[in-house]
């Protein structure tokens, strides 16, 4: 056990009412992850050696979004406030020697780069309390921080309770605190209720630290936008922008254009490889990975796919959970259904549905077909209007299309069928039965003329 590795306590037993949603506030989504994943997340870039997320009643689902993440929960059984939130990670920090980092896990914007900051000071200061504090303009619902005429900050007091002096002072408290475990839990454990709520409010740690005769110090964040915190959807609304901005700018300073950075909408999760263009409306969600030199068009959605280096998706394009090889061009309007699998140089184009199918390399679809469950070799062309059909009304089954193979024009591929290398299907074609290797198959009713029809149908005419 390394006695100098943080651990970090997440706050999240808030209920969120102003939210009005039946979904905990702590997990609604920001650029494409969980509000409180964003805190648990800085724990990796922090090297924390222990992350315990404090939840309330909503417990249950908190625990299921952190599923596959090394965490602890710790559960607030009544909501008497952030200390008391934060006493319940007691337990979990027995025997904890390194400093303990609390933040609350409605505030998604801290960097990593803040928190290593913070940790530096109240090792440099030999203290027993740090925080994060912040000038705003708008000092308007955070607890502001109360200093003596030395500067040092003496407590904080939340804004309901504090006086109109207090009220005009704009550094505010950001809620982020560093102190070793049995500091702050003594400090704790003297937290009273004598406030505008009655609740135990964790600001009380620095009062009662100074009162103590313990040493406070404080980090002033440079970024105002570290300090927005999310209780309701607009303020959500906000923190996504001011999020989406910084994905955005790193993204574009390692070498991707984004042609309006303010309408491109790429998660937290994503990849992008240099010299890619992304158009105005592209997203990139649920670690999606768009390789090098790529063109990602106007109202393209990629959801958790890969797209190879060189290939194009066109204007309004949906791929999801697929796999689209090097150089290949798909779209507009094309969609990628889980499961497809594009080999390098496919083209698929307007209207094209692909489903649960690999397509080998140079294979192309351009207009209107749909490949359902198939299985297609190198070199084949659909024809416009090309159809596997694969459900039967209760299962689906497969099509296997060899190497070369040409499919014309409203063709109907009945599965299971196999149309083998080279061989080619007639337009208008329903193929039922196997095409061999370099054959035609050709399935049409013969076409029959009736003379003189319209003039008995409809009569002569005048």
């Amino acid at each position: 056990m390394n006695s100098e590795k943080p651990a970090l306590v997440i706050l999240a037993a808030g209920r969120g009412t102003r939210m009005r949603s039946q979904l905990p506030k702590i997990l609604h989504p920001l650029c494409g992850r969980p509000m409180l994943l964003h805190s648990v997340a800085l724990a990796r870039e922090l090297d924390a050696e222990r992350v315990i997320v404090v939840a309330g009643s909503e417990s249950e689902a908190i625990e299921a979004a952190l599923v596959g993440w090394d965490v602890e929960i710790c559960r607030q059984s009544e909501p008497l406030g952030t200390a008391h939130a934060a006493l319940q990670a007691r337990s979990a920090l027995s025997g904890h020697e390194g400093p303990v980092l609390v933040t609350n896990g409605d505030h998604p914007l801290y960097r990593a780069q803040t928190f290593r900051e913070l940790l530096e000071l109240f090792r440099a200061e030999s203290c027993e309390l740090a925080l994060l504090t912040a000038e705003l303009p708008d000092p308007s619902g955070y607890g502001r921080i109360l200093r003596d005429g030395e500067g040092r900050v003496t407590s904080i007091v939340e804004e309901r309770d504090a006086d109109a002096g207090a009220r005009r002072i704009r550094e505010v408290n950001l809620g982020a605190y560093v102190a070793r475990a049995e500091h702050l839990f003594t400090a704790l454990d003297k937290v009273g209720d004598d406030n505008a709520k009655g609740e135990f409010y964790l600001t009380d740690l620095v009062e009662i630290t100074r009162r103590t005769g313990g040493r406070v110090a404080a980090a002033e964040v440079g970024d105002p936008g570290e300090a927005l915190g999310v209780n309701d959807r607009v303020q959500l609304a906000e923190a996504e922008r001011l999020l989406r901005g910084r994905i955005n700018r790193q993204w574009m300073e390692r070498g991707v254009t984004l042609v309006d950075p303010e309408h491109t909408y790429i998660d937290v999760d994503c990849e992008i490889g240099p010299d890619s263009v992304l158009a105005p409306g592209a997203q990139l969600k649920r670690g999606t990975r768009v390789g090098a030199d790529c063109r990602i068009d106007a109202g393209a959605v990629l959801e958790a796919s890969e797209v190879g280096a060189g290939s194009w998706i066109k204007p309004h394009c949906w791929v999801e959970e697929s796999r689209v090889g090097p150089e290949c061009i798909v779209g507009p309007s094309a969609h990628l259904r889980p499961g497809a699998e594009l080999g390098p140089g496919c083209r698929v184009g307007n209207y094209v549905e692909i489903k649960n199918s690999k397509l080998g390399a140079g294979t192309k679809a351009d207009h209107l077909s749909y490949i359902g469950d198939a299985d297609v070799g190198a070199g084949v062309t659909f024809a416009c209007g090309a159809v596997t059909v694969n459900y039967d009304g209760r299962d689906k089954h497969r099509t296997t299309i060899g190497d070369d193979a040409f499919v014309g024009c409203n063709a109907n591929l009945i599965a299971p069928v196999t149309i083998e290398p080279r061989a080619f299907v007639a337009a208008g074609s329903t193929i039922t039965a196997p095409v061999p290797a370099g054959a035609l198959g050709v399935e049409r009713a013969r076409q029959r003329n009736v003379e003189g029809w319209r003039e008995r149908k409809f009569g002569p005419e005048t």
